[in-house]
């Protein structure tokens, strides 16, 4: 994985960090990753899936982080869409997130924060962002 966009040192370090914990060795080898940093309203960030593999399978995707946020925020921001790559990458989410871990769900009928994924996704995001912060103090 070769993530693309305009990123500090700090940004990729952090990305190549999140990645070797998200994905195999193998996986990582056919991911495509763009990181845009864009004017956002009312959310942090988000992942679009982009493109897909002969099996179907989600492989390119595009991180959008909001531009206003500040530099540790983006690579919190950062760890925590990168968890729903590996969510979609992994077929444990469908696109229309109506399918999580092989059974049926209704997210119109679940409060966000309440949503499997989102749990998971804020959970192992700050794991992820605090071991990449003690990696840097070592």
């Amino acid at each position: 994985m070769k993530p693309t966009g305009k990123l500090s040192k700090r940004q990729l370090e952090a990305i190549n960090h999140f990645a070797n914990i998200l994905f195999s060795h193998q996986l990582k080898r056919y991911i495509d990753l763009d990181i845009r940093f864009v004017k956002m309203d009312c959310m942090q960030g988000t992942v679009i899936v982009e493109d897909y593999n002969d099996k179907g399978l989600p492989r390119s995707f595009t991180i959008e982080v909001n531009r206003s946020d500040d530099p540790e925020e983006k690579i919190k921001t950062i760890a925590h869409e990168m968890v729903h790559v590996k969510q979609y990458a992994k077929g444990e989410l469908s696109e229309e997130m109506d399918i999580w871990r092989g059974s049926k769900v209704n997210a119109d009928s679940i409060d966000y924060f309440e949503q499997p994924w989102e749990i998971e996704a804020e959970s192992v995001g700050l794991n992820m962002y605090e071991s990449f912060i003690r990696l840097l103090c070592d």
